[in-house]
C-alpha cells in the first residue's frame, strides 16, 4: 500500500490479509524479500511496522519500491510447492500423492534436484495454483478416495465373495 501526504510517502505491507497459497507456503522467502527491498530503498525502513517512509518529494522512489515488491512477490507466489507441502496442505498421504500424480489427477509442475553428498535426488514439484484449487474443494479429493476404494484390492474383495 502506498500512502502519500504533505509530510511523507509511506509504503507498507499488511501480511494479515488473505494471500495466495504460494506466499503463505514460502513465507520465509516472502518476508526476506520484503525486508531486503525495503532496506535497500532510499526511504527509512521501519521493521516493526513493515513499512518504508520516504520524503514527500520522493514519490517516484516509493512507486519504484511498490513495483519491485509486487514483481518479487508475484515470482514467489508462482513458485511450485514440494511433495511434503502438498501432503500437508491437502491432508493426503504420500501414497495418495504418488498414485494421483501417476494417473494425472494431481498435476505436477516439474522436478527439483537435491544433492546429498555424491547422491542427487529428484523430487516432483506441484503447481501452486492447482494445489490451491484442490485445497478449496476437498470434496474432489474425497471423490478420488472413494473411486480408489472401489478399484483397490480391498474394495474388490467384496465382489469376489
Amino acid at each position: 500500500m502506498l500512502r502519500h501526504d504533505d509530510k511523507s510517502c509511506t509504503v507498507s505491507i499488511d501480511l494479515d490479509v488473505r494471500m495466495p497459497l504460494g506466499l503463505r507456503v514460502h513465507r520465509g522467502e516472502r518476508d526476506a524479500a520484503i525486508r531486503m527491498l525495503m532496506a535497500r530503498s532510499t526511504g527509512t525502513f521501519v521493521k516493526s511496522s513493515r513499512s518504508c517512509v520516504f520524503e514527500p518529494d520522493s514519490i517516484q522512489s516509493a512507486e519504484d519500491l511498490v513495483d519491485a515488491i509486487r514483481k518479487r512477490l508475484f515470482g514467489i507466489a508462482c513458485k511450485p510447492v514440494s511433495q511434503r507441502q502438498v501432503e500437508d496442505i491437502l491432508g493426503i498421504t504420500s501414497r495418495e500423492r504418488i498414485r494421483w500424480g501417476k494417473d494425472g489427477r494431481l498435476p505436477r509442475s516439474g522436478t527439483c534436484r537435491i544433492r546429498k553428498g555424491a547422491t542427487e535426488i529428484s523430487l516432483w514439484t506441484y503447481p501452486c495454483d492447482a494445489i490451491e484449487r484442490l485445497a478449496a474443494n476437498l470434496g474432489e479429493i474425497q471423490g478420488w478416495r472413494e473411486a480408489d476404494s472401489v478399484t483397490t484390492a480391498i474394495g474388490l474383495a467384496s465382489i469376489f465373495v
